[in-house]
């Protein structure tokens, strides 16, 4: 089916929190996809997509045929209610310390014995666990920066996930922590530790007891797995997944592609040197 108006306007009549990332497309979905595999979106059921040519996958899908579909996508993130508010009340628990001037968006949801320091920032569609520290100056929640061409225009995308924070959770001053797109959320796992200045890519997932020093920067979608220890100014790059437990990725090291096993790895490109036996120093010996 050709992409027309008078379609994309039925759309927009139901779509509020219907987009989604093509890993997160389920029933009623507005998806997207770039690609020509249609293994890639076999897993389709019941859902929208534009897509650039026509498929042979699931016959409950509708495939909505255009130039870009990653544009088209974008325009229609633009159709959608604004629900990032600070208009009423957010949920906290008990022995609660929030600063009066931090500010709080409408919906955050706040666990117990939570400190929360001033001047920081949190938006809505966030969650946040038990024991959490979130120190001064931070942001969390908040709209990153993606954007394709439409001709000589830029079209940005609006960023409509959410932020989850697991129990135990530290993150020191002047972190940045940018919301999931579409119906994806940016995670930080339990125990986990953010040291100040680090800047965390939309849909990051964070496993638990992961340890990121001063300044360290992820791009979207990138992925690291539990007891990590990343050093100061790392940057793991947008997609790229350290998927070993037990890696440790050097100061000023930039990870460009997935890291599968553990050890310790530095340089730019981030490359192996060594096995990560017995406690290395400066490194917190995680456990056992």
């Amino acid at each position: 089916m050709k992409f027309g108006w008078v379609h994309l306007l039925n759309f927009i009549k139901t779509m509020n929190n219907n987009l989604s990332i093509l890993k997160n497309a389920g029933e009623g979905s507005i998806t997207y996809y770039v690609g020509d595999n249609s293994e890639h979106i076999k897993h389709l059921k019941n859902c929208t997509v534009y897509t650039k040519q026509k498929f042979d996958i699931d016959p409950s899908v509708e495939q909505i045929i255009v130039d870009d579909p990653q544009l088209e996508f974008y325009k229609l993130s633009h159709k959608v209610e604004n629900e990032y508010t600070f208009e009423t009340e957010y949920t906290y628990g008990e022995n609660c310390k929030i600063d009066k001037t931090a500010v709080i968006g409408t919906g955050v949801i706040i666990g117990d014995n939570v400190t929360i320091g001033p001047n920081t920032v949190i938006y809505s569609k966030t969650t946040i666990g038990n024991n959490v520290r979130i120190d001064a100056n931070c942001t969390i929640g908040t709209e990153g920066m993606m954007w394709v061409w439409d001709k000589d225009k830029k079209v940005y995308l609006r960023q409509l996930g959410g932020v989850n924070i697991e129990d135990d959770v530290i993150i020191c001053s002047g972190c940045v922590i940018v919301r999931g797109s579409a119906n994806e959320f940016t995670h930080i796992g339990k125990g986990s530790n953010l040291a100040p200045n680090c800047a965390i890519g939309h849909g990051t997932h964070i496993g638990n007891h992961v340890h990121f020093a001063n300044a360290v920067s992820t791009g979207g979608s990138s992925y690291i797995s539990d007891y990590n220890f990343i050093g100061s100014g790392a940057i793991i790059s947008a997609g790229v997944k350290l998927l070993a437990n037990d890696i440790i990725l050097g100061s000023g090291a930039v990870a460009t592609k997935d890291l599968t096993t553990n050890g310790v790895f530095v340089g730019v490109p981030a490359k192996f040197i060594k096995a990560p036996n017995g406690k290395l120093s400066g490194i917190p010996l995680w456990r056992n």
